[in-house]
């Protein structure tokens, strides 16, 4: 019993100084490019020489080759902040400044800025490692997210354009709609943001209004039809069967919401010969543009993703449309979720 509570101890100490080496783990970057990935097991402070431990063998390095990391925090009151980073955990980060240790509360800080520095001189960013995306996505395929734009930011695209009026609200329009004769406005109000840099959560709601608009909503229309039996004789005239009898035909698909579906009287003509209609497709009116209003809901969370490379987000939302063509409200639910790849790239899914 002592033998295996003597093996059990031995094997619980060596999974300890297996964790603490991993942890202990770092990347270090040197002035000519080079990223080195391991554990420092030596140091000579005459030669300045550092061992370091990798899984491919043992690196020596100089000091002086080595760019120190450091980072600049940027507060919510707007207020920078440089330093190290010591350590960091769910509720602190521990900044090493040139004024001393600070603690900082993470739900005071709005981002932060990685890079390296070479002996006190410029600091040099650092593209592979960042906490904010240099903007935030208002929208994912057209479908809003929780995010809201800042205060006084005006944003122009491809198809829309927007304006933060608070740091909570936020009008937005698609302006190609306007050669269309389509005004349209999208405001949206945030209810709530709480989390910390690293896991945040943000909730609003608004609605899209539109003057002159045919929505690309489809279902499933159909309309059934009497045709006329009868054959074509050799000179090409109908000839309606003797019995005067008839044959139903349907004509249906999925149509934009409104559209109508109409066959002429003179094309109601069953071919007994060849079992089959003189037309192939009924006449399919599409409806005009009509105002259209829909609201929506939708809710969003982020965190950081490891090594601080970016962020990893995912948005759950609903819409409800009223078209003018029908009694019933529309109902769409929707999944959105974005990676972000380098500070300015974001891959959408």
């Amino acid at each position: 019993m002592k033998k295996i509570f003597v093996t059990v101890l031995f094997l619980f100490c060596v999974s300890l100084f297996a964790n603490a080496q991993q942890s202990e783990e770092r990347t270090i970057y040197l002035k000519n490019g080079d990223q080195i990935t391991g554990s420092v097991i030596a140091t000579d402070a005459q030669s300045g020489e550092i061992r370091i431990k990798t899984k491919y063998g043992i690196i020596t390095v100089q000091q002086d080759d080595i760019l120190e990391e450091v980072v600049t925090i940027k507060l919510i009151s707007g207020d920078r902040l440089k330093g190290r980073i010591l350590s960091k955990n769910q509720k602190y980060t521990d900044l090493l400044t040139d004024y001393g240790l600070l603690k900082i509360d993470n739900t005071d800080i709005a981002d932060i800025g990685y890079g390296l520095q070479d002996k006190g001189k410029k600091i040099t960013g650092m593209k592979e490692k960042f906490a904010l995306n240099s903007e935030r996505q208002i929208d994912v395929f057209y479908d809003p997210t929780g995010y809201t734009l800042d205060k006084s930011t005006l944003y122009f695209s491809g198809l829309s354009w927007g304006f933060g009026i608070t740091d909570k609200f936020q009008v937005t329009s698609k302006w190609s709609g306007y050669f269309t004769g389509d005004f349209n406005l999208r405001p949206k109000l945030q209810l709530f943001r709480f989390g910390t840099f690293e896991n945040e959560h943000t909730f609003s709601i608004g609605g899209h209004i539109h003057s002159r608009y045919n929505p690309d909503k489809f279902e499933w229309i159909e309309k059934e039809y009497m045709f006329e039996n009868g054959v074509y004789d050799e000179l090409g005239n109908w000839e309606p069967s003797s019995n005067n009898d008839s044959t139903r035909v349907y004509f249906g698909g999925y149509y934009k919401i409104g559209t109508k579906v109409d066959v002429d009287e003179e094309d109601m003509k069953f071919n007994t010969s060849y079992s089959e209609t003189d037309i192939g497709t009924a006449d399919l009116k599409v409806p005009n543009d009509n105002p259209y209003y829909e609201v929506f809901a939708a809710y969003t969370f982020s965190r950081k993703r490891a090594n601080d490379a970016g962020r990893f987000s995912q948005t759950f939302g609903a819409v409800v449309g009223k078209h003018p063509e029908k009694k019933d409200l529309m109902y769409k639910f929707y999944y959105a979720g974005g990676i972000d790849m380098r500070r300015n790239l974001i891959f959408n899914y």
